[in-house]
């Protein structure tokens, strides 16, 4: 705050100014009028200070924000958001080659010769995201093309340890991007990540909630179409 308020480019000049107006008060015997001028620049010099105190302040939450209650990891097209964890795995986001999704099938025996139980809640695609309350907006399964960003929004279950999971997305069936990310212990964990489709891409999308042994939670399609189509 200090060095801020020390390097504002108004504080020099307007101290020189005060300097001048005092002398002159002297010397026009004009005394009167310095406890006038005192104040006004006492009151400047407060506001100034406390302007890059706030500034500073806001900083600080700003800091906090972005980095203990969320982490953003943007790549190329799909940006990462997860609210709930500061656990995330930033992971750079590349189309995937070979990449085959099972149908979920409870394995007996694991590594850790125990079952998974996360399962995802609640999947869905929309316009935004509100991030103050963690909720979707405008839940949508058609969009238009000159939508910006596209989310999914997931709602998961993960009542015993921390799991790896992806959010797999493809246009017409083939794979447009992954993102990484990892769920914290939680009995409704809400994670989202977006993408900004190309131009030109209209057709039938889908994101699925992938684990981290290429089992498929849950999956959601929708699709895009052309804006000069939706006029017709």
């Amino acid at each position: 705050m200090i060095q801020g308020f020390l390097s504002d480019p108004s504080l020099i000049p307007v101290t020189i100014v005060f300097i001048l107006f005092i002398l002159f008060s002297y010397w026009q015997n004009l005394r009167k009028y310095i406890i006038h001028l005192s104040i006004v620049y006492i009151s400047f010099l407060i506001f100034t200070a406390t302007s890059y105190s706030d500034h500073d302040n806001n900083k600080i939450l700003n800091d906090v924000a972005g980095g203990k209650d969320s982490l953003i990891n943007a790549v190329g097209d799909v940006v990462l958001l997860n609210i709930d964890s500061t656990n995330t795995n930033n992971s750079d986001l590349k189309p995937s080659e070979g990449f085959k999704i099972k149908e979920f099938i409870p394995k007996s025996e694991v590594v850790d010769n125990s079952p998974k139980t996360i399962s995802v809640q609640r999947l869905i695609v929309c316009e935004n995201i509100n991030f103050k309350l963690r909720k979707p907006i405008r839940i949508r399964d058609v969009f238009l093309d000159s939508t910006s960003k596209i989310y999914c929004f997931a709602g998961i279950k993960n009542p015993d340890k921390s799991e790896n999971i992806t959010h797999y997305w493809e246009f017409n069936g083939e794979p447009y991007a992954k993102v990484h990310m990892n769920i914290s212990v939680s009995e409704y964990f809400r994670c989202w990540s977006y993408v900004t489709p190309r131009e030109g891409y209209t057709g039938l999308w889908s994101v699925s909630v992938i684990d981290d042994q290429n089992n498929l939670l849950k999956k959601q399609e929708f699709s895009i179409i052309s804006y000069d189509d939706n006029e017709d």
